[in-house]
């Protein structure tokens, strides 16, 4: 008797592989995006903090600018007037202090990433508002699912697509 494996049987071994491959691709792509945002959401936070102490040492900024050096952040460059930071992921701007965001997708002057994935993430500090509201702005489908899943943390959505 041969020991081995007909033709049939090793399409049949090679057609559940592909069908299986193709079921958790999606989830596989949703979960790298997942952890993007949370990574954007970590970023932000870090930043709202560190504006909001910079607010309590200084006192109010009638000119609205914190210096750079007040939020490090990490794998990326500050743009040429200081007011954003751009990493391959997402671009974080502090241009209004009171309400740090980051954004994904949507290219500007300032930093050029592109992706098909646009959403917005905001957060008001602490001095902008008296709940310090979070925002997620969506641009395209996968833009709101990312933002519908920020709704459980009491993210406000808002959608543009």
């Amino acid at each position: 008797m041969k020991k081995g494996f007909t033709l049939i049987e090793l399409l049949v071994v090679v057609l559940i592989i592909g069908i299986l491959s193709a079921v958790a691709l999606p989830q596989y792509t949703a979960a790298v995006e997942k952890s993007r945002s949370a990574e954007a959401l970590v970023n932000l936070k870090y930043a709202k903090e560190a504006i909001d102490l910079f607010y309590l040492q200084n006192g109010s900024n009638t000119d609205n600018y914190i210096p750079k050096d007040v939020i490090e952040l990490s794998g990326g460059t500050w743009s040429a007037d200081g007011y954003c930071y751009c990493t391959n992921k997402f671009w974080y701007c502090f241009d209004d202090i009171t309400s740090p965001w980051a954004q994904r997708g949507i290219p500007n002057a300032t930093c050029n990433n592109i992706s098909s994935k646009e959403y917005e993430i905001t957060f008001e500090s602490l001095f902008s508002g008296p709940n310090g509201n979070k925002y997620c702005s969506a641009y395209t489908d996968t833009g709101y699912k990312i933002c519908k899943g920020l709704e459980g943390q009491n993210f406000h959505l808002t959608d543009y697509r």
